[in-house]
């Protein structure tokens, strides 16, 4: 497995996982986790753009164009989310 910090590793959102966007939030179910989520914010803008495979480096430009951020700052947040979110089984590796 490639760490996020890896500017090549393109990641997705896992196409089985249900989101609904309501009101700036996204509200999932995961059948294979068992578990819903609720995301807002930043984390809901992410969402977003994993609808396409995004590498690091995508995602802090878009993150920086939409919130009054640095890329550098952003960079290890970010890091952290796809972290949480692989371990969860909510995000894959896209090829």
């Amino acid at each position: 497995m490639r760490r996020r910090t890896d500017s090549s590793q393109r990641w997705v959102r896992d196409p089985a996982l249900h989101a609904v966007e309501m009101d700036e939030e996204f509200v999932m179910m995961g059948v294979e986790q068992g578990e819903y989520y609720a995301i807002k914010g930043v984390a809901a803008a992410l969402w977003r753009h994993l609808a396409q495979p995004r590498d690091l480096d995508e995602l802090c430009a878009l993150v920086t164009e939409e919130y009054d951020v640095t890329a550098e700052s952003c960079r290890s947040d970010i890091a952290a989310f796809l972290d949480q979110l692989q371990a969860k089984g909510m995000v894959q590796a896209a090829n």
